[in-house]
């Protein structure tokens, strides 16, 4: 038959097998571990890690925005002067801070340059707290970005 039997006397020795004792000090314990790993998690997803490269200047888009209709940004790692393919189609805004060159394209990055959007931050302009937002909103990536490059 395809159902799979087993032995009565197995059966019976893993219904009845008597649960595993933990003391409430290793219980609370392990609580306390989880608790310090978890808020140890949560305060690391919120640091910003800039690359050696880039140390004065950063990128962040959004793909989404708060009850009060905010964007809420993200950091998006990139590598310097390097075409990124994106193919995103939910990606409403830029966050670009400090100097740099920044190219956003519909295409793939095999045709990065066709009709891209290209914003330039001079460093006697901005610094690494000077950021400028740039919606996609009427541009070339309204409603999809295909590749980006980001240069500092």
């Amino acid at each position: 038959s395809r159902w799979l039997k087993l032995d009565p006397r197995v059966l019976e020795a893993l219904c009845t097998r008597p649960p595993i004792y933990r003391s409430p000090i290793s219980t609370m314990a392990s609580a306390l571990r989880a608790l310090v790993f978890g808020g140890l998690a949560a305060t690391a997803s919120a640091v910003v890690v800039r690359s050696a490269a880039c140390p004065a200047a950063h990128l962040e888009t959004s793909t989404s925005a708060d009850a009060a209709g905010t964007a809420q940004f993200k950091e998006l790692t990139t590598t310097s002067g390097e075409c990124q393919n994106m193919a995103a189609g939910d990606v409403s805004a830029f966050k670009f801070c400090g100097a740099g060159k920044l190219t956003l394209s519909r295409m793939t990055c095999d045709k990065h340059e066709y009709k891209a959007l290209t914003v330039e931050h001079s460093k006697k302009e901005y610094s690494a707290s000077q950021c400028e937002t740039i919606s996609t909103k009427g541009t070339v990536v309204d409603g999809h970005l295909g590749s980006i490059t980001f240069t500092c």
